[in-house]
């Protein structure tokens, strides 16, 4: 039975891009002043916020001022919005969401400047990967670390302390957690927290299944261990959900520690000594099953995996045992979650392309559709509960929308939606951040496969015969607004966003293709995707620059240094410069000091087996620092534990000892990203410099 339409009104927010310290160079960083002997001109100081490129003074302050807010975590349980206010500092703020009693009347917009600061903590310093609100206590629970080096753990915020007093407390103190999940305000133990703590900085870890007592957390028994896993089933990163009546507890486990055997487990909390049970097939591939808060009848757990191939809803039966599929999608799956509409348990699911996305709300014991609606956006479901939902909707020309959907049945048994836009952005503002037009084009490869990517083309180009164009390395195509693109076509530059083999959202099997082969194939998708733009652009590959961070950090260096051989494939491309963030250039040290080892076994071997090792070093760029002929900038966060800055360093001291043209800034005090506007503006103004030298050089 259909929905009515969704209210659909364009909103932006600019997404947040975590700051630092003031940049730090670790080795000698140019000046801007002219070579000896030559005449300086006079130059007006810049704004705070402001960078020249070029010719061009850009203004970033409507990137890091317009809209100073991120990080949202909605709770519909509890009435309130958290989430982060950029700027200097970074602070937590809360603000009251509608109530459930407004349905019939209309919502007005949230007053993101209104939101009571939580604490006066400077969360650019520091991760907050999520947070919980437990009303029983009256606190807030964070999923936090203390120094931006992402060592995961439990902190605990009263919030009945006055705010200007108000510290999270640290209440666990293990070397990482992955994930923790309550009971349930209404279950029979709803202070119980079940979370999983691991133990190492360096792999084998081991991990373990903790119970604690969020009202007295500092009790002698508050916190204590369950069970801990093996290298056969080892547990992993997700949010534990307790049964109903709070017996047992289930969460995501490797098989034998393989990324791409991923499992739901069972503990039965009532056994004497509890062991992890598989409840999934374990014969079937699966990299991502995620659980869903809320049971149907009290016996069915709603979960999604890819076992499909793309993302669906599955769900399993307490008491039969059984798994039952209830949907089948040909699309990404972008999300789901679980609410009640009358006196029914649904789920409403997100799936799609870069061409759109699609809400369904299917019913939670049969799978039915109950109600579809069609967005040119890439969706999010923050969070849903009680007949309520609030998603989020975001494509390279649209910033940011946030809207509260609203479900209720009605006499025929049909689903009715209201949907309330919550967030919006005034126009001058939007236009302000979209600086790109996109284009969605597919670009031949090697293999006789098709690219999706996208083009951004700046709104105000630079001058005829000046063009440059930047191509992303990894993590490309996606259907959303990236700040760091939008900035790059401020300052005049085209740039081409493909998703190279190996990236999400196109299927598992897209998706497999470079597992085993990190370096490989990906890299010569980039060369065939360089060389469709000098032939359908028209821009000399001189100015063609490869950019990237994380994996796409690896991937800039990888492409720069790339042996021809690789693959047996013969290709290459010269790049005219490259800036590679927060990338590791030795696959070896890296999967030895990551937090993250599992994933270099999964995209480029195990060095335990000499034959991966050989591969493995083979494919670091490290090992071929002497192909670099074209400058390099390389950015990395100090405290980086998931990427290490010795990446970074150890490369840019080879490529210096060599006599290479590398370029290396190192941010002290933060991690992955790059946190903190004078240090957003320092790093931009840093990349910008480097760029116009690369190409005067």
């Amino acid at each position: 039975m259909p929905i009515r339409p969704f209210a659909l009104r364009s909103l932006l927010l600019a997404p947040l891009v975590i700051a630092c310290a003031p940049s730090k160079p670790a080795t000698p960083y140019p000046t801007a002043e002219p070579p000896e002997g030559e005449a300086s001109e006079a130059v007006e100081p810049l704004a705070p916020t402001a960078v020249r490129f070029r010719e061009r003074e850009l203004d970033l302050a409507p990137f890091l001022e317009g809209f100073p807010y991120t990080h949202f975590t909605p709770s519909l349980e509890h009435g309130r919005l958290f989430y982060i206010e950029t700027g200097d500092r970074y602070l937590l703020r809360a603000l009251a969401l509608p109530a459930p009693d407004q349905v019939d009347q209309a919502v007005a917009p949230l007053e993101l400047g209104a939101g009571e600061a939580l604490t006066e903590i400077d969360w650019s310093t520091r991760s907050l990967w999520g947070l919980h609100m437990h009303a029983p206590s009256n606190a807030l629970w964070l999923h936090a670390d203390a120094r931006n080096d992402e060592q995961m753990n439990l902190w605990r915020l009263d919030l009945a302390t006055p705010a200007a007093q108000r510290v999270p407390l640290q209440i666990t103190h293990a070397d990482y957690v992955y994930g923790f999940g309550f009971a349930g305000e209404h279950s029979p133990t709803p202070n119980r927290i079940a979370y999983l703590a691991r133990t190492g900085q360096q792999a084998p870890y081991r991990t373990c299944l903790r119970l604690l007592d969020a009202g007295d957390p500092s009790g002698a028994k508050a916190d204590r261990e369950i069970l801990c896993d093996s290298p056969a089933l080892s547990f992993t990163w997700g949010t534990p959900r307790f049964s109903p009546d709070a017996k047992q507890v289930y969460f995501a486990a490797q098989i034998d520690g393989d990324r791409k055997r991923v499992q739901i487990v069972e503990v039965d909390l009532s056994r004497e000594v509890p062991q992890a049970k598989p409840i999934t097939d374990v014969t079937v591939s699966r990299s991502t099953p995620r659980l869903l808060e809320g049971w149907v009848d009290d016996d069915q757990l709603l979960f999604v995996a890819d076992d499909g191939g793309y993302g669906d809803v599955y769900s399993w039966s307490r008491r039969t045992r059984k798994t039952k599929r209830l949907t089948k999608h040909s699309q990404a799956l972008l999300g789901a979650k679980a609410l009640r509409v009358g006196d029914r348990l649904a789920a409403l699911v997100a799936h799609g392309t870069p061409a759109g996305s699609t809400l369904e709300l299917i019913d939670g014991k049969s799978g039915a559709v109950l109600g579809t609606a069609s967005v040119p956006g890439k969706v999010t479901i923050d969070d849903a509960h009680a007949g309520r939902a609030i998603w989020t909707q975001e494509a390279p020309d649209k910033v940011f929308e946030a809207n509260l959907a609203s479900f209720t049945r009605t006499g025929a048994g049909e689903v009715e939606l209201r949907n309330d836009p919550l967030i919006r952005l005034a126009g001058p503002l939007e236009a302000s951040l979209v600086r790109c037009e996109p284009e969605a084009v597919q670009i031949p490869t090697f293999d006789g496969r098709s690219l999706h990517a996208f083009v951004l083309r700046p709104k105000q180009p630079l001058p005829a015969g000046q063009a440059i164009a930047m191509v992303r390395s990894f993590y490309g195509g996606a259907n959303d607004w990236n700040r760091y693109d939008h900035i790059l076509c401020a300052a005049g530059i085209t740039v081409v966003s493909p998703a190279v083999r190996g990236s999400s959202g196109f299927g598992t099997d897209f998706q497999a293709l470079n597992d085993r082969d990190l370096g490989g194939d990906e890299i010569v998708d980039l060369f065939w995707v360089a060389r469709w733009v000098e032939r359908e652009l028209g821009i000399p590959g001189p100015r063609i620059g490869v950019y990237g961070r994380s994996h796409g950090g690896y991937a800039t260096m990888r492409a720069m240094t790339f042996p021809p051989e690789t693959n047996g494939r013969g290709e290459s491309f010269r790049f005219g410069f490259g800036l590679a963030e927060a990338g590791f250039s030795d696959i070896v040290a890296f999967h030895d000091a990551t937090n993250i080892p599992d994933w270099v076994v999964l995209e480029a071997g195990d060095p335990a087996i000499p034959e991966d090792l050989a591969r493995l070093r083979d494919r670091s760029p490290l090992s071929h620092v002497d192909r670099l002929d074209a400058p390099l900038f390389l950015l990395h966060g100090g405290n980086d534990w998931r990427v290490p800055v010795d990446g970074s360093r150890s490369f840019a001291a080879a490529a210096e000892a060599a006599g290479k043209p590398v370029t290396y800034i190192e941010v002290e005090g933060q991690g992955h990203n790059i946190e903190g506007q004078e240090r957003i503006v320092a790093a931009w103004q840093a990349r910008l410099d480097f760029i116009a030298r690369a190409l005067a050089d």
